[in-house]
């Protein structure tokens, strides 16, 4: 007689219900109002999954917050806010927290918190998105024990700054159409895949530690059950060899009774751990086409077919950054500012990391990588070069110049500005200060069209005065300084850059006919650097780019011939403002 079959199902994947609890006065997220604590627990279990998340909200984050402001006053009065968002952390801290919530969840909460005189906010603090239920009555419900029989439920209000309730709560979630309630995860068409990566490496150790394979066939001589024994037998062996800590799915066959012992086969094919190679790739691939990744290099991940080469790298990072990361830094700054308002009417604009092949420079300096590997990965070579009369110092210029490239902005993006204030010389090196901290004696010299001398005095009475401070053999600004700065109501933005361009003592036009190749190029560039940019640039170079700049000439008349290790160009400082 053909045996009776049962299946049974050990795995279900469904999105999350929304139900309301009327006896709490909430809407639960999800079966059993569970649904935010099971990302994280894939969050914590898929190694995959975990590395994109973490990743993404780094680069959500950004660099750094800039402040922009109509005046010094509002700007100060803002990032003194920054400082110390809340009585735990500052505002970049705040941000992380809100960043790694977006990519997990979609969604960030605050606690926003006014004055006794509901005049301004007070303070700002991040509320864990998982905690957080829309109310029935109350607009919002938080806890920090769902999971309680009884959980500690606190109710707010939501935002709105007519009403200035002493606390309210700040919710934002990302659109998805179909979706009023709750947001779902970015990440939600590769749900079921993400589960997948944190079970087979479970699989494969309990299948060497149990011996039980998965797809096996049980066969039961002792006839057919009735349905409720057959339930009864099926749940028993569900609840022994369910999931991949048992290591396999269970096919039970019921067959008529005879004489036979139960009768245990195996399944799996033979060649199993290809199937799982097979696996592990699908999967990697489709989390991160969940994850809307464009290029898993900028995850740490090779694939086939990718040269991995600076070009490619860097390409990959401008197009994750403009297709996915700049629209939503925009969308969480939006907001941001708009909270901010009623603090100091900025906007906050977060500024990103530059391309990530120049973070070879980063590895370099911290020891990572070598410097050949690091002029390797940047498209210089790493060859010994051959001296010559026409190259005495066995540089090589063409690869050189490639990470001049890479450095500094086009100098169309900015507007040089004039320093000269006769009758607040203080004020103007406060300001140079501000944007600028480190610069030396002989910078603020070079900057400010006044005696050495009286700048070094001015130095010695801002130092005395608690203005300014020794760092590192520069100045930078105190609080004291800030202060005065925006007393003065000092409110231009304004920098410090370096253009390569000839040196003032040195005769004759920028370029003149016997000027080599590398500094045409150079002065064609038309770029301006950052005293970071050329740190920067000296390190991955190997020399001191201040000094060398990246040329050499040949002193006239000399004979035999004496070569110098740099040339008539040089570092001139220029004071900008941003465009």
């Amino acid at each position: 007689m053909e045996g009776h079959f049962q299946r049974v199902s050990f795995v279900e994947s469904s999105l999350p219900k929304f139900k309301e609890n009327k006896t709490k006065g909430f809407i639960t997220f999800g079966e059993n109002n569970k649904y935010p604590f099971e990302l994280i627990d894939l969050f914590n279990k898929s190694p995959k999954h975990s590395a994109i998340v973490t990743q993404k909200a780094a680069y959500l984050s950004g660099d750094k917050t800039e402040i922009i402001g109509a005046n010094t006053e509002d700007i100060a009065r803002a990032q003194d806010y920054l400082n110390s968002i809340n009585a735990y952390e500052d505002f970049e801290s705040l941000k992380t927290k809100i960043a790694q919530d977006c990519e997990l969840f979609n969604g960030f909460a605050l606690e926003i918190i006014w004055n006794k005189a509901k005049t301004s906010i007070a303070e700002i603090y991040h509320l864990p998105f998982q905690n957080v239920r829309k109310g029935l009555e109350m607009d919002f419900v938080y806890s920090e024990n769902w999971d309680s029989h009884r959980p500690e439920l606190t109710y707010y209000p939501k935002w709105n700054p007519i009403t200035r309730e002493n606390k309210q709560l700040y919710y934002f979630k990302f659109y998805r159409a179909g979706q009023d309630m709750y947001p779902l995860p970015d990440y939600v068409g590769a749900l079921k895949y993400i589960e997948i990566d944190t079970e087979i490496a479970n699989f494969h150790l309990n299948s060497i530690k149990s011996g039980f394979s998965a797809q096996t066939l049980i066969q039961l001589f002792k006839g057919i059950p009735t349905p409720e024994e057959a339930r009864k037998t099926a749940k028993r062996f569900k609840d022994n060899f369910q999931g991949t800590d048992n290591a396999g799915s269970v096919i039970i066959q019921y067959n008529e009774p005879n004489e036979n012992p139960s009768v245990i086969n195996n399944l799996a094919p033979s060649d199993f751990d290809k199937l799982f190679v097979e696996l592990n790739r699908q999967v990697q691939e489709e989390i991160f086409v969940g994850h809307k990744v464009t290029s898993p290099m900028l995850f740490g991940v090779k694939t086939e077919g990718q040269l991995g080469g600076r070009n490619e790298l860097v390409e990959a990072f401008e197009t994750f950054q403009s297709s996915y990361v700049e629209p939503r830094q925009k969308q969480i700054d939006s907001c941001l500012s708009h909270i901010f308002k009623y603090i100091s009417p900025v906007k906050l604009e977060t500024k990103n990391n530059p391309p990530i092949g120049l973070d070879y420079v980063y590895l370099f300096e911290k020891g990572i990588i070598s410097k050949e590997e690091a002029r390797q990965e940047l498209g210089m070579s790493v060859d010994p070069l051959q001296f010559s009369s026409e190259n005495p110092f066995g540089w090589n210029d063409d690869a050189d110049i490639k990470v001049f490239e890479a450095f500094g902005e086009t100098a169309d993006k900015f507007d040089f500005v004039k320093m000269k204030f006769d009758s607040a010389l203080s004020l103007m090196i406060l300001q140079l200060l501000q944007n600028n901290p480190g610069l030396y004696a002989e910078d603020l010299v070079d900057l400010i069209d006044e005696d050495p001398d009286v700048i070094q005095e001015e130095l010695d009475m801002l130092f005395a005065d608690g203005m300014i401070e020794d760092v590192g053999g520069g100045w930078g600004i105190l609080a004291a300084g800030l202060t005065l700065l925006k007393d003065n109501n000092i409110s231009d933005t304004i920098e410090v850059r370096y253009e390569y361009a000839k040196n003032p003592a040195m005769p004759g036009a920028d370029v003149i006919p016997t000027t080599r190749d590398f500094c045409r190029r150079m002065v064609d560039f038309g770029r301006l650097y950052t005293k970071e940019d050329i740190d920067k640039m000296s390190s991955i170079l190997g020399y001191d780019v201040w000094q060398r700049r990246g040329g050499w000439m040949t002193v006239k008349g000399s004979s035999p011939a004496v070569h110098l290790p740099y040339c008539r160009h040089a570092w001139i400082s220029k004071v900008v403002r941003r465009k």
